[in-house]
């Protein structure tokens, strides 16, 4: 049987896809393309933002459309919770939560043996466990082999923030961390079959630990993974700035293979947004954590999230938070308009603000951001740094320097996945056109 597969949302998800993938593989399913005919098609859904639901809803039309199966699995299954919700949605035949991913094949395959496909639709195969009573990390398989140079590896579940705008917790449960061996084994399998990089990923990877005994934290999984064999680089997911102690950056500093590009959650840089957020730091508390790096970590790039049109967020407020970039220089900013989201304290506060203002700041970052970014690629020019080959195009290959910049270089398909050493030359759009040194 043919199965086909769509990933919304976050790193996590794209993983936990692999890993779903790979259930399939192993059981002799072929996977195709999601525009392909399927016999089966799984939407692994995200439920951030309105717009990610509206998605969601989307592609499980689409795929109803194309015939067979369908299998909506992750975050928004884990929103809608009741089962006469998926009835209404009428494009969805079996659902399963978070959770239950782990357990994709037993399900589909319990269905398929109860149904014929004519009739799933009018018996959905529910499957959705209380995500708030998962207290510890179920993952059943790990991955074996990477399809990409580099690869993502999951470490953490979870949230326990309650930020005032996050729907996360509620649709993820609280942290759960995985067994630093599971990770540590995970990598060297990838790096075996030829993986030069991973991606340390979770829900909220800053808090790893945190629900376990041996008080290990997320520097200690860090330092783990950097003393494998034939590893080129370690690279971070989005990370909560308040584990960017003195002492945790001093000890980063010493990892030789971590990359020095940090994404930081940062989502406002005004003080009275923060709070009213419930981040529990502020802006002075960013900048000094980025001047830390800077002076410990010398050449760091630093990348964030940027939440416009928050409730409440004045004229002033947003011009708080574009100084604040400003002053900080990031290489780049996801920008995201407030979406209220139920079961969140923000989506009851008053001064929701306007759609059209919010859409005009986001214009605003936006546009300051595509500046910054580009003044951060002049910087580089006339330097040589190394570069991860990723990918190879029609005469060219693709690939990024340790702090995150993406350089396209001439070059035969054979150097896919080698560290070359790249002039970089000039900026074309979003990259830099770089020559291999000789």
């Amino acid at each position: 049987m043919k199965v086909a597969f769509y990933t919304l949302g976050c790193k996590v998800n794209q993983y936990e896809t692999d890993l779903m993938i790979k259930k399939f593989k192993d059981k002799n399913y072929e996977i195709v393309e999601f525009d392909e005919k399927a016999d089966i098609y799984v939407i692994n859904s995200c439920s951030v933002t309105n717009m990610s639901t509206r998605k969601t809803r989307q592609m499980l039309s689409k795929a109803k459309k194309n015939g067979g199966v369908t299998v909506l699995a992750g975050c928004y299954a884990q929103e809608l919770k009741d089962k006469e919700n998926f009835l209404l949605l009428k494009n969805v035949d079996i659902v399963i939560g978070n959770e239950e991913k782990n357990n994709i094949i037993e399900i589909v395959e319990e269905s398929l043996n109860k149904h014929c496909v004519s009739d799933i639709a009018h018996d959905i195969m529910y499957k959705i466990s209380d995500i708030s009573k998962v207290k510890k990390y179920v993952q059943k398989d790990m991955l074996n082999t990477g399809i990409n140079i580099r690869e993502s590896v999951k470490i953490e579940d979870g949230c326990n923030n309650f930020c005032s705008y996050c729907i996360i917790p509620y649709v993820r449960g609280r942290v759960r961390s995985r067994n630093i061996e599971d990770i540590v084994c995970e990598v060297e399998k990838l790096v075996k079959s030829g993986v030069g990089e991973v991606v340390l990923v979770g829900i909220e990877i800053a808090s790893y630990g945190i629900d376990l005994d041996n008080k290990i934290s997320l520097i200690d999984v860090i330092e783990r993974v950097n003393k494998i064999d034939g590893l080129k680089r370690i690279r971070l997911g989005s990370i909560e700035p308040r584990i960017l102690t003195d002492d945790v950056i001093k000890r980063l500093s010493k990892v030789e293979k971590l990359c020095p590009h940090f994404h930081i959650s940062v989502q406002s840089l005004d003080n009275n947004v923060l709070k009213r957020m419930n981040r529990k730091y502020t802006r002075e508390d960013i900048f000094k954590i980025v001047e830390n790096i800077r002076k410990n970590i010398p050449n760091s790039a630093f990348t964030c999230d940027i939440i416009v049109g928050f409730p409440g967020e004045t004229k002033e407020e947003f011009n708080n938070t574009l100084e604040g970039v400003k002053k900080i220089k990031f290489y780049e900013i996801h920008v995201f308009k407030y979406s209220k989201r139920k079961w969140t304290r923000a989506a009851k506060m008053e001064n929701q603000v306007d759609g059209n203002i919010s859409t005009n700041r986001s214009e605003i970052l936006i546009s300051l951001a595509n500046k910054l970014k580009k003044e951060y690629m002049k910087s580089y020019l006339g330097k040589k740094e190394y570069v991860l080959v990723e990918s190879y195009n029609n005469g060219f290959l693709y690939g990024f320097t340790k702090n995150y910049i993406k350089v396209k270089i001439r070059g035969d398909k054979k150097l896919w996945g080698c560290l070359l050493e790249i002039e970089l030359n000039s900026i074309e759009e979003d990259m830099i056109l770089g020559n291999i040194c000789q």
